[in-house]
């Protein structure tokens, strides 16, 4: 399993609400039965052709998961469309749904449960929501943990909130940006020396992952994500072999990688406005704030472990565990992908 983002549009005027909804074709197959040919297809033609066959399904699974309430009546869901797209590289589905609500004004409510904990289809699944309901609108995130949304009371304060704690799960959840940092840990000489080196990494990553997320910079998933497996060997084995070279300019570019694969996460496409603006630097600050929290953690025991006579066989034990890791990876994703 892997994680998926998600892409939700809602516009609504009156009593008809009408939402635009980008899946993973691959994850959404996995969902929902479309027929003994939807998993195999490699072209959009095969794979709008299983979508149309298996349009009763899908419209049930999405008329479970995805509910609007008005006032805590819930509006009368119908799939008008579906039509296949691609973001990065992978293939996905629109789907155009018209919502009739039981009122013409109100609070509504989104409740969002689609690629689920129940399905088991997907280690974690994000929607990034943009919405204009009459004078009202906002961005947000939701995800297995934040599944509802009052529409007309999300302040760019609250939405900033959610982007930041979203950029702080998907440092320390995700194990390859964790060990990177782990690595550059072991490599470190002294605390002047691994606040420089992760100086550089927090300015590369925030590069690449600002300009990737306005789409200024577009490189595949399929590039990104072995490369940044294979960071996590070489550094770890630059340690190995004695004292880095060039190790600020070596963690600069890896840096970049791992911006784009934070960027993958979350793929913002809009015009550049103050809310996005927001919405980027909570993100960024979000991982900041989880780095900074690893190496307060982590840094200190290193430290103690260097001062013990166990120093040297510990120190490289760990970085033989985290090469081995970062080799794995860089198989599984570069030939089993």
């Amino acid at each position: 399993m892997r994680d998926t983002a998600g892409y939700s549009t809602i516009h609504g005027d009156g009593r008809e609400i009408s939402y635009e909804l980008s899946l993973e074709y691959e994850i959404l197959a996995k969902a929902v039965d479309l027929g003994p040919d939807a998993r195999g297809a490699v072209d959009d033609a095969s794979r709008l052709a299983a979508l149309e066959a298996g349009k009763a399904n899908l419209s049930a699974y999405l008329s479970e998961r995805v509910v609007i309430y008005l006032d805590g009546a819930a509006c009368e869901p119908h799939l008008d469309g579906v039509s296949t797209t691609t973001r990065d590289e992978n293939p996905y589905v629109q789907m155009d749904l018209t919502y009739t609500c039981p009122g013409e004004s109100g609070q509504y409510q989104l409740t969002y449960d689609v690629f689920s904990d129940v399905d088991a289809i997907s280690d974690e699944h994000t929607n990034i929501v943009e919405y204009q309901i009459g004078a009202d609108s906002g961005r947000t995130v939701m995800d297995g943990g934040h599944n509802e949304l009052l529409m007309g009371e999300n302040s760019v304060i609250v939405s900033s909130s959610r982007f930041a704690l979203m950029g702080v799960e998907h440092l320390l959840f995700g194990l390859d940006h964790v060990l990177f940092v782990v690595a550059v840990m072991l490599g470190a000489t002294s605390l002047r020396n691994l606040v420089g080196v992760v100086s550089m990494f927090t300015l590369a990553h925030s590069v690449s992952l600002i300009t990737a997320l306005l789409g200024w910079v577009q490189v595949g998933a399929s590039i990104v994500e072995p490369l940044i497996a294979l960071s996590i060997t070489f550094v770890a084995i630059e340690n190995l072999l004695g004292a880095p070279r060039r190790r600020h300019l070596v963690v600069f570019l890896f840096g970049l990688l791992h911006g784009l694969g934070f960027a993958g996460s979350l793929k913002i496409t809009d015009d550049v406005s103050w809310n996005l603006v927001a919405s980027l630097l909570s993100f960024n600050i979000g991982i900041e704030a989880a780095q900074v929290l690893l190496l307060l953690v982590i840094f200190p025991l290193l430290l103690l472990v260097r001062r013990s006579r166990f120093s040297a066989p510990v120190v490289r034990g760990a970085t033989i565990v985290v090469a081995v890791f970062g080799l794995i990876w860089f198989l599984e994703r570069f030939f089993l992908a």
